[in-house]
């Protein structure tokens, strides 16, 4: 790539989307370079701030936040930074036609527990706003619905778990299964594959028609996600005036639907600034000088590529996305090849509870309250920022908190990124 752009982005999951719209928006060009689709193609739709610390569940994240460790992304961050880089987050969704909200408790914002497939609960703090969490409260007659053919979700099991926990137990669940939209399919079908056929009218007609004898029987409906696969809230509508009651989607496993409206709905705000999307490129290495980054050198079907910009944002992923590279003993970042601390005894990595809380979870890269990285091993690069999974100090996993953190440390990041391509220009 010959233009050299303002703000260079590695990593196309929650945080290197949100560093780039935020870099956007404050004037920057922007190119956002991915190995392929990130993350968000294998998450939920929700975003989920800080539903666990210690173990100990917390329905006010505000307040959670100031019992987590002082390196942790939140407490680098604080408070206030946090909430303005969610305001923008819900303001871009807005803008780009799927607005998100958060639950209420005796009129308080509050974390909301979303039903799974699996029928767990998972308390989340921004929903889809064709989605209302106050009906999973007050619902008590309940359709628990799947299709045949769709791979792990079965109503029974769902509501037989559901029935574990307090204000659930009450409520009269029905299950059913839904006729596939084709007789004799080849092979099991996936919700993804299910949502798609739910984007056109005339394609979705087979699941309003498979949702109408139920109408007028419940005061909600639980479905796996197949309300489309764009940020569409019309379609909600769609299936909610079909049964006459909420619809709701229970949070599923990979692929994930809800993960890529996000990223649609995202990309769509993007696509009005100066930004380019280069996908099928893996980064490789940096070139520093004097004091900064001067180019990104990335691995394509055509070859290597050098991509050059004033500032960069490094969101390039945890040990799955290829941010963080481990071999026996040692962990490094794979791009500038910093070398991350960790305890010489690997065993001590890990817990034997597998839903404890492991160490190996939190290590990544050492960052300041400007996700710039510090550290002896650090770049000497005044330009260069992270976000997201690359960053060490926190367990998205047994915190619930993936999303919050990547769009606080994304919005810090592209702040940061843009204030030194701005100040660059300016001199």
């Amino acid at each position: 790539m010959s233009r050299r752009v303002d703000v260079l982005v590695a990593g196309s999951g929650m945080a290197g989307l949100v560093a780039a719209l935020t870099a956007a928006h404050a004037g920057c060009s922007v190119r956002l370079i991915s190995a392929g689709m990130g993350s968000l193609a294998l998450s939920g739709g929700n975003i989920d701030l800080l539903g666990y610390v210690n173990g100990k569940r917390v329905s006010d994240p505000w307040q959670g936040m100031h019992e987590l460790a002082p390196g942790h992304p939140y407490r680098l961050l604080g408070e206030s930074t946090v909430r303005a880089a969610l305001d923008f987050f819900q303001n871009a969704m807005a803008d780009s036609g799927w607005p998100m909200h958060t639950g209420l408790a005796d009129g308080r914002p509050c974390n909301t527990d979303v039903p799974t497939i699996l029928g767990t609960l998972k308390p989340t703090w921004l929903l889809p706003a064709a989605l209302d969490p106050a009906v999973l409260q007050t619902a008590r007659r309940v359709l628990v619905a799947s299709i045949h053919g769709l791979r792990d979700c079965r109503p029974s099991l769902v509501i037989g778990q559901l029935r574990r926990y307090r204000g659930w137990a009450e409520k009269s669940f029905t299950p059913a299964l839904l006729p596939a939209p084709q007789e004799g399919a080849p092979r099991s079908i996936t919700a993804l594959d299910m949502a798609r056929l739910a984007d056109k009218p005339h394609t979705r007609q087979w699941l309003l028609e498979a949702l109408a004898p139920y109408a007028g029987q419940y005061d909600l409906v639980l479905l796996p996600p197949v309300c489309g696969s764009g940020a569409e809230p019309e379609i909600f509508r769609a299936m909610s005036s079909a049964v006459g009651c909420p619809v709701m989607e229970m949070l599923s496993i990979p692929p994930g639907v809800g993960g890529l409206r996000l990223r649609a709905a995202l990309l769509r705000s993007l696509n009005r600034h100066d930004f380019m999307l280069v996908e099928n490129s893996t980064v490789l290495r940096a070139e520093t000088a004097e004091g900064a980054c001067a180019a990104l050198l990335a691995d394509t079907t055509l070859g290597e590529r050098r991509h050059t910009a004033k500032a960069f944002v490094l969101a390039t992923g945890g040990v799955l996305g290829g941010g963080i590279a481990v071999t026996p003993g040692k962990i490094r970042e794979s791009v500038f090849g910093m070398e991350i601390p960790v305890p010489p005894d690997v065993a001590s990595w890990s817990e034997e509870d597998v839903f404890g809380n492991h160490a190996f979870s939190r290590m990544g890269v050492s960052v300041d309250g400007d996700m710039r990285p510090v550290g002896q091993d650090a770049p000497q690069a005044r330009n260069v920022f992270f976000a997201g999974r690359s960053i060490g100090g926190y367990d998205f996993s047994a915190e619930k908190s993936g999303y919050g953190v990547a769009i606080a440390t994304g919005w810090q990041a592209g702040r940061a990124a843009a204030a030194v391509a701005l100040a660059g220009e300016e001199r």
